[in-house]
């Protein structure tokens, strides 16, 4: 067995496989415990350890004065390949190369490989990393969306990879119109949690700076509607800016643009750090110090939040631990559990300079 896995884990990722491997269907009687400890030298509670992790799993049944018995029949894979397809829209910046190592320490873990592709938020480009992951004959994909909020136009590529079953999970965002699972940060709520802490610091005058063409950006401009609704403040649409993919590298150029749709609000709400960093720059160029002339708060605790000056007040990204549940929760769906493989990560405050009490 291999060192640093613990053997019961070990244990049970054979168990799965064998599954898989003979075909075996619900009811099968599966071997002793006596039978696998003496094939892998391991003690009968290793063995105990591992069944009951399958148990919890649904995919083994004890049967009291019978024995072990399959509960849940394995995903059966033709021509595996062991190699898992992970589809980003970037891998060299920000929060993402993050991700990818959580990812990637799963997949090594199980013996996989990992065959990336970066899109750069463009259509085109995903339409090439799909067809050329289909054709790689990945045993499982994990994609994140490109240009999530924008009607997709590889709906016809999705379709084929859901008609060849072939495991799949978006990461940090999902396409509304495609029913696949996704692991992502609860954007509505992170919206939420943002607008309420400034509204706690006695701001009722505030601007949003969000992303137009992704998912999360529509999500979180939700969360902060539905925050000041509920505290009693009203976010006006003359203090919304919208951007797109395109338009972020030339944000710091467009300031007065950005000025405008500021106006005299006291507080900001930014789609990102990096988003946030851009607008520092852009206030201090203009005159007004942050935060004693304005608030500042945005989401993802990136390396930004604690280089530019003052450091961010943000909302935490899970990143590697995101990118960890994204792996893990698809060799779930990969070995046929039956079980919601959709999951959200609750929002957490990270405290910091940038944010002001009135």
């Amino acid at each position: 067995m291999k060192k640093g896995t613990p053997k019961y884990v070990q244990l049970a990722d054979w168990i799965k496989l064998k599954i898989r491997q003979d075909g075996l269907e619900k009811g099968d009687k599966f071997y002793t415990e006596h039978a696998l400890a003496e094939r892998f030298s391991v003690s009968r509670q290793t063995v105990r350890q591992a069944i009951n992790v399958l148990i919890n799993e649904g995919v083994l049944e004890s049967r009291q004065g019978s024995g072990t018995y399959i509960a849940s029949p394995m995903r059966s894979r033709r021509n595996a390949s062991n190699t898992i397809g992970v589809i980003v829209t970037y891998f060299d910046e920000y929060i993402f190369p993050s991700i990818i190592n959580g990812i990637e320490s799963v997949i090594s873990e199980k013996g996989y490989t990992m065959l990336v592709a970066c899109t750069r938020n463009d259509n085109e480009k995903e339409a090439a990393a799909l067809r050329n992951m289909i054709d790689s004959n990945v045993d499982g994909l994990i994609v994140e969306p490109t240009k999530s909020a924008l009607p997709n136009g590889n709906i016809e590529i999705y379709r084929e990879i859901a008609d060849k079953e072939i495991p799949i999970i978006f990461a940090n965002s999902f396409y509304p119109n495609i029913k696949f699972p996704y692991v992502s940060l609860d954007d509505v709520q992170a919206g939420y949690q943002a607008t309420k802490c400034l509204v706690e610091h006695g701001h009722s005058k505030i601007a949003l700076m969000l992303k137009s063409d992704d998912m999360q950006g529509h999500l979180r401009y939700q969360g902060a509607m539905e925050a000041a609704y509920s505290l009693g403040v009203q976010i006006s649409k003359e203090n919304t800016l919208w951007f797109t993919t395109e338009d972020i590298k030339y944000l710091e150029t467009d300031e007065g643009r950005i000025m405008r749709y500021i106006g005299d609000c006291t507080a900001v709400f930014c789609y990102n750090d990096q988003t946030a960093a851009t607008l520092l720059k852009v206030l201090e160029k203009n005159g007004r110090k942050v935060p004693e002339d304005i608030s500042v708060i945005s989401i993802d605790d990136a390396s930004q939040a604690t280089t530019c000056n003052p450091k961010l007040t943000t909302i935490a990204h899970p990143k590697k631990l995101m990118g960890n549940v994204i792996a893990r929760s698809l060799f779930r769906v990969i070995d046929g559990e039956n079980y919601e493989a959709t999951y959200k990560f609750s929002p957490e405050i990270v405290i910091r300079d940038s944010v002001k009490r009135l």
